[in-house]
Formats: structure tokens, C-alpha cells, sequence
């Protein structure tokens, strides 16, 4: 009937079919049930990834918590990154993802120009203990 209609009438047409389908959504909604979470989803390991940064009397930076900045931080993370890794994929909810996010940006840069200590950071990753890659 729409495509025969020609001026006024199709005009008008074109505006009531317009708004059916407004009302339809807002029908819809009205008979869906908005969905309703009882709890926030978390991830079994939590872990508070708070940090302080100060500077000494000299002007270098001191790290307090977990921290980049922090060379036991990242040990721990190269000694653990295949576990921390697989924990934070797809999470991108949780502190852990963009710890390791930046510890891969802040990794790449580093180990750009030396490619020693990169090969050095791949068999730490794959699990070898300092023994076997002396």
C-alpha cells in the first residue's frame, strides 16, 4: 500500500509506520526483564595492584607496592608470566590484565635493541631456571 501511495498519503504512511516501530521497541522492553547481577563477577585471584611512587634525596624514583618500577616486581612477573598471562587473558575487567599489558609494552622497549637479553627473557618465560640458560 506504501508503494502505491504518492504525496500526502505516503507521507502519512511513512510517518504512522515510523512510529509502529518506535512503540514496538518500547513494547519490548516493556515485556523483557532487564538482567540483574546479585554480585559483581571477580576473578578467584584478586589482587590489589596499588603502587606509591616517592623520589629520594637524590631525585631517583622509590616504588611502594606493585610496581614496574620495582625490580623484584618484575622478576616476579618474568618468573611467573606464563601462569599470570593465561589468569589475565580476556579479562579486561581486572588490574591484572593491564599489569601485564604494560609490562609487555614496557618489555618490548627495553629488549628492542638487544637481542641477548631477549632471547635471555624467552627462556626465563618458557620456564628454564638460571642454571640451564647459564
Amino acid at each position: 500500500m506504501l508503494k502505491r501511495a504518492s504525496g500526502k498519503d505516503a507521507y502519512i504512511l511513512k510517518k504512522a509506520l515510523i512510529e509502529m516501530r518506535k512503540w514496538q521497541y518500547v513494547i519490548k522492553d516493556a515485556y523483557r526483564q532487564p538482567v540483574q547481577l546479585k554480585q559483581t563477577p571477580q576473578s578467584k585471584f584478586w589482587i590489589a595492584l596499588n603502587e606509591e611512587i616517592t623520589f629520594d634525596e637524590e631525585g631517583f624514583p622509590v616504588a611502594k607496592g606493585i610496581s614496574l618500577l620495582d625490580p623484584k616486581v618484575c622478576s616476579a612477573i618474568l618468573c611467573n608470566y606464563s601462569k599470570l598471562k593465561q589468569e589475565s587473558h580476556d579479562k579486561f575487567q581486572g588490574d591484572l590484565y593491564y599489569l601485564m599489558l604494560a609490562f609487555d609494552d614496557v618489555a618490548d622497549l627495553a629488549l628492542l635493541e638487544y637481542p641477548l637479553y631477549e632471547k635471555l627473557v624467552t627462556y626465563k618465560i618458557d620456564g628454564l631456571q638460571n642454571v640451564d640458560i647459564q
